[in-house]
């Protein structure tokens, strides 16, 4: 007998995002994308392209090269934020934050998409991030003439805020385990506010923060986001979950910026405590007024401005 009954509402989340029982998902419309899109940019003359690295997944990068670029230059693969779950590399604030890097730091800047959770749950985002960067190499050295002629590929750094930092830190992993076998030397993570998780409820989750972020719309994320029946004390969501292997890869040097009104600042301190307990090289930067998004929402803030300079020293 066909069974008509309707699909009914798995997760809610706050209201973002809402999975249905046949699996269907709907997405509300980025409420800060008519801001981005009405509000003057000041690096428009930045250029920039799309292109698609994978046919078959439709997978693609967004490229951006600095008007003043003659010689070779350090690239930064980016990592776009929004929880696994929303968002992508064309979205506004992303693309306009891209272009100010590019810009201000004179490096290019390869901004990749990949595939969105629950449709593509955990790990797709980091083999799709591993497939651009192998990618990358291999554009560079045969194809795309911007990376051909512009890029130093002894100089890769990968970037990334919230969901994007998360990936940044996974990718760099994957890459620091296979440094031989890729040939690729990653040369430092920088990880804005990165989205980390435990099932440990951590003090500051407990505060209202002055973002939209709630400890149970976190949750929420993670419940899309991980694979089917996992906690948040898997590796993807808790890094340190990972131990003794995590301490003794060979990790590039980290750089983290956090901010001091994010409820997410004590997973992310913890992280970059443990890093350091470690003995890997890591520059923290907590900005005490600032909340989750501040890169990217406010991006030529006195704050924003101040971890771009950090991220210039950095790439030297």
């Amino acid at each position: 007998m066909l069974d008509l009954a309707e699909p009914w509402l798995v997760e809610d989340n706050g209201g973002p995002i809402k999975l249905y029982s046949d699996g269907s998902v709907v997405r509300a419309p980025n409420p800060f994308e008519s801001f981005f899109l009405t509000e003057h940019n000041n690096y428009g003359h930045v250029p920039y392209k799309d292109i698609v690295f994978d046919e078959e997944t439709g997978l693609w990068a967004r490229l951006y090269l600095s008007p003043e670029t003659k010689n070779r230059v350090p690239v930064v693969m980016y990592f776009h934020g929004g929880g696994f779950c929303m968002l992508s590399a064309a979205t506004t604030m992303f693309h306009r934050m891209c272009q100010m890097w590019a810009a201000k730091l004179g490096v290019i800047i390869v901004s990749m998409d990949y595939r969105l959770a629950p449709e593509h749950r955990l790990p797709a985002a980091y083999e799709d991030s591993i497939a651009a960067l192998r990618w990358m190499v291999k554009e560079g050295a045969t194809g795309d003439p911007w990376l051909h002629s512009h890029a130093d590929f002894s100089k890769i750094f990968l970037a990334g805020d919230s969901a994007g930092g998360n990936i940044a830190h996974h990718v760099g992993v994957w890459a620091a385990s296979k440094t031989v076998e890729i040939k690729i030397k990653i040369k430092g993570l920088i990880l804005l506010y990165p989205f980390f998780g435990g099932e440990e409820r951590m003090p500051s989750e407990m505060e209202k923060g002055s973002s939209m972020l709630t400890a149970e719309g976190l949750d929420g994320m993670w419940r899309l986001a991980l694979p089917v029946g996992r906690n948040r004390d898997h590796p993807y969501s808790n890094p340190l979950a990972e131990g003794e292997g995590l301490c003794t890869l060979d990790l590039p040097p980290v750089l983290c910026a956090i901010g001091g009104r994010d409820i997410l600042r004590d997973k992310e301190l913890q992280y970059c405590e443990a890093l350091k307990n470690w003995g890997k090289q890591i520059e923290v930067h907590n900005f005490a007024e600032e909340d989750h998004g501040f890169t990217v929402m406010k991006m030529e803030s006195q704050s924003s401005l101040q971890v771009l300079g950090r991220i210039a020293d950095f790439l030297k």
